[in-house]
């Protein structure tokens, strides 16, 4: 692959005589890219000069991080240091200040990079697992330039090359991405808006159960494990399209920086850790189903519908608790793999039954990826979000056009529908059936019709197959798995259904935390007669003065 490339938009004219003046440019315009009213909070946040160190323990104090999270306190400094020294990151070793932690807010938020950057197409995903990695992998002599030639002092050839780094030699071990991983996961539950409150919030009390969630999420990549280090291609990879909002919240704890303690607010959202509590589901699953559906979805407001368990696990049973409920919901399947089907049908008569009735599927050189993606040990947690209200459906399909499969254990997968309906609920003997046909039933014989990639549950809900075998179904087939061609049979051991708040209920909360912030923005108003020497760095920059009314958001 070679030395990474993005395609920038900046004047190819632009040259400066040092790697100081390419530095000093990128630091005013930050600057620039930060409102007069977030820069005054952050600076009384910071409480002194622009230009002076930001240590560890200072970053990890104001984002809440616990002081015995080492290896995440460490790993996220390096990562802030890394774009404090954009765009010359190949030896970033100047310390982070001021100026350099309002670079890495703007750096982590998409909006304000692609402002910052003066281009649309900048892959940020490529700049944020250079700061992940370039710390543990690429540091040189500090004495050295980061440009070898008066040529390459050009900036567009600086931003379009990340700074000649070649991103094939970089990668993050496990454990580090881990970390990293479960702190985004523990944000995506408490830090829901930029200005809200964190400080006295239990946000760690959970620690290992978002860790267990993160490593399924770091194991999609290249179905990497504990020994082995993560490369560009198979992260880019996972994020795009398994988890594509799993960096949504580091933007919004980076933003956090720009409000003082006054003008942060509590967030209701945050009381779902409570909320949400079952054997299967808990706020550790609902942060990693966040990461893979599609961005504004109303899964806010879970409420506890059917639980298997608690009211049996029967058609009837699901369907006098779910039916009623007229907005979105999640099914939760929690099982455990059935590894030799013919072993396993002469104890159970039930899944012999089963395995005459769904069509056997003869596929040659499977076993051994099976085993790997699927340990013989490891339990199948897979989320089905349903974007319509449930129904009977003999003969026809629901489910709206988002309806998605989200796999969750042992390793991170999603299933998107590729039509509008994809779902029956056959209450003649049919069971549930989610990318399927509809099966023949009658009286002297039963037979599934599973999709090229779907998930079938028997009507006793007592067994579920998932298949991938490629495109042609109504369902796309898997992107981490991609066109292995397999087919898993569970014995399900607990069967939830959640509801999500409908549009009313979304759009409240979104109302709210709209307000939240817009009163935040009210209370960061200042007189900027009072700034005193702070008045003269922002005529500096241009961000006051020459009738300038602020910066640009």
């Amino acid at each position: 692959m070679g030395q990474g490339t993005s395609q920038v938009n900046v004047q190819s004219s632009t040259k400066f005589a040092s790697n100081s003046d390419i530095l000093e440019n990128f630091n005013n315009r930050a600057l620039k890219q930060i409102t007069v009213t977030e820069l005054v909070s952050f600076k009384n946040k910071l409480g002194r000069n622009l230009h002076e160190r930001i240590t560890s323990e200072e970053l990890s104090k104001w984002l809440n991080m616990p002081p015995d999270a080492v290896l995440l306190r460490e790993f996220f400094y390096n990562f802030v240091q890394v774009l404090s020294n954009f765009p010359l990151m190949k030896n970033s070793y100047e310390d982070i200040t001021g100026v350099g932690m309002l670079k890495a807010i703007i750096l982590t938020s998409t909006e304000r990079c692609k402002k910052y950057v003066k281009s649309k197409n900048y892959d940020q995903l490529k700049l944020w697992f250079i700061a992940l990695s370039v710390p543990k992998t690429i540091k040189e002599d500090p004495n050295m330039s980061s440009c070898s030639s008066d040529e390459n002092f050009d900036v567009a050839y600086i931003l379009s090359t990340f700074d000649g780094i070649d991103i094939d030699e970089l990668s993050v071990p496990f454990i580090y991405m881990v970390h990293f991983i479960s702190w985004l996961l523990v944000l995506t539950t408490h830090c829901p808006i930029s200005n809200c409150k964190l400080e006295n919030i239990p946000m760690f009390d959970h620690w290992n159960s978002y860790v267990k969630s993160a490593r399924t999420i770091v194991r999609s990549m290249g179905m990497a494990d504990e020994s082995s280090c993560i490369e560009y291609e198979q992260f880019a990879h996972t994020v795009r399209s398994i988890a594509p909002h799993i960096f949504d919240p580091l933007a919004r704890i980076m933003e956090h920086l720009l409000f003082t303690d006054d003008e942060l607010v509590d967030v209701l959202s945050r009381n779902n850790e409570q909320l949400i509590s079952s054997r299967v589901f808990n706020p550790e699953l609902l942060a990693q189903i966040f990461t893979a559906l599609p961005n504004q979805l109303p899964t806010y407001h879970l409420q506890q519908l059917y639980l298997g368990r608690d009211h049996g696990f029967s058609m009837r049973s699901f369907q006098a608790k779910v039916f009623k409920w007229g907005a979105p919901t999640i099914l939760l399947l929690y099982g455990k793999r059935i590894l030799n089907d013919e072993k396993y049908s002469t104890k159970n008569t039930r899944f012999r039954k089963f395995l005459h009735e769904y069509p056997k599927l003869k596929l040659s050189g499977m076993n051994t990826e099976i085993e790997e993606m699927y340990p013989a040990k490891s339990k199948i947690i897979l989320a089905v979000y349903v974007s319509n209200p449930w129904k009977i459906t003999n003969k026809d399909f629901f489910g709206g056009p988002h309806t998605t499969i989200v796999q969750l254990s042992p390793f991170q997968e999603v299933f998107r529908s590729s039509q509008r309906d994809t779902l029956y609920f056959n209450t003649i003997g049919g069971g549930i059936g989610i990318g399927n046909k509809q099966p023949m039933i009658k009286p002297t014989i039963k037979c599934y019709s599973p999709g090229n990639v779907s998930l079938t549950m028997d009507s006793s809900l007592e067994f579920a197959v998932l298949r991938n075998l490629g495109q042609g179904g109504t369902l796309k087939p898997g992107s981490v798995v991609g066109d292995k061609e397999f087919e898993v049979k569970m014995l399900l051991q607990d069967v939830e259904v959640w509801g999500c708040g409908g549009e009313r209920e979304l759009d409240e909360q979104l109302k709210r935390w709209e307000w939240e912030e817009s009163e935040a923005k009210r209370r960061q108003q200042i007189n900027l007669r009072g700034i005193g020497e702070d008045r003269a760095l922002l005529e500096m920059a241009g961000i006051v003065g020459q009738a300038q009314s602020g910066g640009s958001v």
